[in-house]
């Protein structure tokens, strides 16, 4: 079935409730989470102004790269279209309320639900315009407050990515692109504490963490021979021919011809794949890889509650792997090969995104490649797979990567189709993923990244008023209005005491409960993935 957009607006004023957010080149686009109502839209003219991109090019094209929202005030975006910073959206009516200059390259936004801080990492700092570090954090409670960046004071560009949780108390964990350590920086100074050495490494990027035991999960990167006749990498990449010595793989203590960084990525000296590091004792306890017969090298990723480390892998996406967390200090384990039909070049991740649906019914995974127009759902109980075509089109839909999100405690998955300018809602009606069908198709929507936003204070609120007030009527209480106004008082206050329900987009919030001996009992996810 396929709709043409409705342009149905709210008053602006309204609240817009649970919805999904589209940022792209063109702007930002909000809708209902079935993707029947467009509720409001700014356009590219109003946030972004002209400058000149990297090609020299004359645009006033936005280039959002990272989102996040804060659960219960904000919705926050990194832009680097011509001056890097991060504009905040009211994440109740969508209105544009500011943008804050920040460092150079805005690359990953985190939240930290117990300090009430978002936090960025970017690729280098910006003296120019006073963000002296690659590491910027802003308080929720005040946009105007000014705090100090972490200066990494290594390399000219040291850009790679953040992981905060409030599991990790006071400290964070930074990945760099060219340094072999894991740095951990002190949130309350604004300080580098320590660094972990990653051995044989060149350096790292991809991360993400479990707060089930404490661990990061972080990708190596390697230094690989190149550009010649039984090299490790038949080509070298953006980033040159250079004199490299080789620490990994058949080429292993040569300096040879070669790069390093992400154009190794697949290659033959990939033999490191992921890093296991146990934040409580701060030890480097493994690695991991993808299947050695089907490629080298791969991506970590992990569902909200930390409870499945996946393995995107440089195999052209003919599977993926899952780990399975143990206890703290002890390696994960392998839990599956999940075989999938991506038609992706060996040696390449062209699983571009996923996404959790889990509720009290579903345990659903769905992954999505740039190459092909159909995603693959994972029932997480028994494993089976199916493929759900997006579209009939012969050439891929995909555009730079298939991006997908999960409208949370809904049946609707959204999955981008850029080069067609469409958007796919794909609706998983029941447990049963052979159920899922395309439900709705969005024409001439540009190719950008979803977010799903609600006002998770709101809904607590309301929940527990609502609850109040039932109890008063099943009490017979004859002044039951101002019981149910005193009820939403409280929830508030209780909310701004505990801290709950707060999310990041591409990781939310979750709530994880535990047996003593310290195993997964039973988990709901708040959202739909955890990148970092």
């Amino acid at each position: 079935m396929v709709h043409q957009n409705t342009d149905v607006y709210y008053h602006e004023k309204q609240a817009l409730g649970p919805s999904m957010w589209l940022f792209s080149p063109d702007g930002l686009m909000i809708y209902s989470v079935d993707g029947s109502k467009l509720l409001k839209k700014h356009e590219k003219s109003n946030l972004c102004k002209p400058y000149v991109n990297r090609f020299g090019e004359n645009t006033n094209d936005c280039a959002y790269f990272t989102f996040a929202s804060d659960g219960h005030r904000y919705v926050w975006a990194g832009t680097f279209a011509g001056v890097h910073r991060v504009e905040v959206f009211d994440i109740d009516t969508g209105e544009y309320v500011s943008y804050i200059p920040t460092c150079s390259t805005p690359l990953d936004l985190e939240y930290h639900t117990t300090r009430r801080e978002m936090w960025l990492r970017c690729a280098q700092e910006d003296f120019k315009n006073n963000h002296g570090g690659e590491i910027d954090v802003f308080s929720v409670s005040s946009l105007s407050s000014d705090f100090e960046h972490v200066y990494l004071n290594d390399t000219i560009r040291p850009y790679g990515r953040i992981s905060i949780h409030s599991s990790l108390g006071t400290y964070g964990y930074i990945s760099a692109n060219d340094q072999p350590y894991l740095t951990q920086i002190d949130l309350s100074t604004k300080l580098v504490n320590s660094k972990v050495e990653l051995p044989n490494a060149y350096g790292s990027y991809d991360m993400t963490y479990s707060p089930i035991n404490h661990h990061i999960y972080v990708r190596a990167r390697v230094c690989c021979s190149c550009g010649f006749e039984g090299a490790d990498q038949k080509e070298c990449g953006r980033g040159g021919v250079k004199i490299v010595t080789v620490t990994t793989g058949p080429s292993i203590s040569q300096t040879v011809n070669g790069t390093c960084g992400d154009s190794c990525e697949g290659s033959l000296a990939d033999t490191i794949g992921i890093f296991e590091f146990d934040t409580n004792s701060q030890k480097i306890l493994g690695s991991h890889n993808i299947d050695e017969q089907t490629g080298y090298g791969a991506d970590p990723v992990s569902s909200p509650d930390g409870a499945y480390i996946l393995l995107l892998g440089n195999n052209g996406g003919k599977n993926v792997r899952l780990l399975q967390p143990n206890s703290n200090g002890q390696l994960s384990t392998v839990t599956k090969d999940i075989p999938l039909d991506f038609n992706g070049r060996e040696g390449s991740n062209v699983i571009s995104d996923f996404a959790f649906v889990q509720d009290d019914t579903r345990n659903i995974l769905v992954l999505g490649a740039k190459t092909d127009n159909f995603i693959v759902l994972v029932d997480l109980d028994d494993f089976t797979t199916t493929n759900l075509m997006l579209t009939n089109a012969e050439e891929s839909t995909g555009g730079l990567a298939r991006n997908i999100e999960w409208a949370v405690d809904t049946d609707y998955v959204w999955v981008n189709g850029g080069d067609a300018r469409q958007q796919y809602i794909i609706e998983i009606p029941t447990a049963n993923i052979d159920d899922a069908i395309v439900s709705r198709t969005l024409n001439d929507v540009p190719e950008g990244q979803m977010i799903y936003v609600e006002n998770y204070q709101l809904k607590t609120a309301a929940t527990q008023s609502m609850n109040y007030a039932t109890s008063a009527t099943s009490q017979n209480n004859q002044n039951l209005y101002p019981i149910a106004v005193s009820a939403l008082v409280v929830a508030c206050v209780a909310l701004l005491i505990s801290l709950v329900s707060v999310m990041k987009i591409q990781s939310k919030s979750q709530n994880v409960h535990y047996h003593e001996n310290n195993t997964k009992a039973d988990t709901k996810s708040l959202g739909s993935k955890n990148v970092a």
